[in-house]
């Protein structure tokens, strides 16, 4: 295997990038922290009160000690966020660390298995697609997933360099967190993690499940209590909270349902990434990385996709995967990476809802407006979330909620 390649080695430690000298490793010190700064900085300046999704859900659970809205709860979630005097202020201030965090751990580990231009660009990128921005805005669990699973993989890097049980260990605490933050991308990101701790020292393995197991009674337990004192049986269960949801070709068949929610996934995905696709499917040796990404983009395929704000577990993937793509060279790497955050601002910060007097166009700005448009800056301020059928005017579908 290659270093200058950037090729993640087979889960044996070689292929990394070796250590560096003071002077380089002060450099990427340096450009951490003020990444980490301005990351923050842009989620704090563009961020709003409560409203999107569950929003006033978190903070009402938080408030009244519930700590559990619908399934599967998030309890671990709501119970941080109610440590604080005001679980508003805790929920943003909690996802403008996450989302800045997760852009630093990006560029620590893409700088293990490539240059320091590359790895730069790729945590700009990282912390510019527009619905992980709007993921920092708003008071949900989903930034949580810009940290936690990237976090992992680099605990996983330094682990193939040097097996030492800490390296393992600190995979294993933030496996658990990070499932208890959001269990269903704890559950998609499982094959993964099980894939590289397969590959760890038998002894390291066992502590390593025994830790997780411990961590994750401690808040499955609260969480499934919290459940069973729902008044809506629905909100009691978790696969009939699904089922009742689920709009998938699986789930429902082919049909029109089955057809927005494939539309959910593949617009903003391939928005916020196109300039990048080609690097992406040109590298299919990264095993980790792939099964990092497919468990969950075949569950949101096929059997439910609610927000693009559910792709945020699997966008340090796809970044890995673009910047470690052994066939092409820096240059192209970082003028697809610079394109990439680019055009991302750019809809971030510009796009806004408009009319069109052809119905065919309408219904085109409609499916954008619904799928991509309200995660931006526009959305945000304007605490604008509209759904396809609301737009649509589908009959049982309420009111729209067009804010011109």
């Amino acid at each position: 295997m290659q270093n200058n390649q950037g090729t993640i080695p087979s889960l044996g430690g070689e292929g990394l990038v070796g250590n560096r000298g003071k002077d380089s490793a002060s450099d990427e010190k340096r450009f951490a922290a003020w990444l980490f700064v301005a990351v923050f900085a842009s989620r704090a300046f563009t961020s709003s009160s409560a409203y999107f999704a569950d929003a006033n859900r978190h903070v009402t659970a938080a408030l009244n000690h519930s700590y559990v809205i619908e399934p599967p709860g998030y309890w671990l979630f709501n119970r941080t966020a109610g440590l604080f005097p005001d679980p508003e202020i805790a929920i943003s201030v909690l996802n403008w660390c996450f989302s800045s965090a997760g852009a630093v751990l990006v560029y620590l580990a893409v700088r293990r298995l490539a240059s320091e231009s590359v790895a730069r660009i790729s945590s700009v990128a990282y912390g510019t697609v527009f619905w992980a921005w709007h993921s920092g805005n708003v008071h949900s669990t989903y930034a949580s997933q810009l940290f936690f699973p990237v976090a992992i993989f680099l605990c996983f890097l330094y682990y193939w360099e040097k097996p030492n049980l800490g390296w393992v260990l600190a995979a294993a605490v933030l496996f658990a967190l990070g499932s208890g933050f959001r269990p269903s991308d704890g559950a998609f990101f499982a094959p993964a993690f099980l894939y590289g701790l397969s590959k760890a020292k038998r002894s390291h393995v066992m502590t390593s499940l025994v830790v997780i197991c411990l961590l994750c009674v401690g808040w499955l337990i609260p969480q499934q209590l919290g459940l069973w004192k729902q008044t809506v049986p629905i909100e009691r269960n978790f696969s009939s909270h699904l089922v009742s949801m689920a709009d998938g070709v699986l789930v429902v068949g082919f049909s029109r349902f089955a057809l927005s929610n494939a539309i959910r996934v593949l617009i903003p995905f391939v928005m916020a990434i196109f300039p990048l696709l080609g690097l992406i499917l040109g590298n299919r040796k990264q095993t980790f990385l792939w099964i990092w990404i497919l468990p969950g983009m075949a569950f949101f395929l096929l059997i439910y996709l609610g927000q693009a704000s559910y792709l945020d577990y699997l966008l340090a993937a796809l970044v890995i995967l673009a910047v470690t793509n052994p066939r092409a060279s820096d240059r192209k790497k970082v003028w697809r990476l610079a394109i990439c955050a680019a055009l991302n601002v750019v809809f971030y910060f510009a796009w806004r809802p408009i009319e069109f007097r052809n119905p065919a166009l309408q219904v085109a700005e409609y499916v954008l407006e619904a799928d991509a448009g309200k995660f931006s800056y526009y959305g945000v301020q304007h605490h604008y979330e509209p759904r396809l059928s609301q737009l649509l005017h589908l009959q049982g579908y309420g009111e729209p909620v067009h804010k011109k």
